[in-house]
């Protein structure tokens, strides 16, 4: 089945990686409570 990529950008360490490659690659885990909704981006 083919279906189009998107790309999505978001900060992301090591042990959130693995996470989403455990979930080949198809899903981020849960947002953690002390992880902010929006990310500042400054310009």
């Amino acid at each position: 089945m083919d279906r189009p990529t998107t790309t999505l950008w978001r900060p992301t360490g090591p042990d959130e990686l693995a996470l989403v490659a455990a979930s080949d690659w198809r899903a981020w885990p849960p947002r953690l409570p002390e992880q902010p909704i929006f990310y500042p981006v400054p310009n």
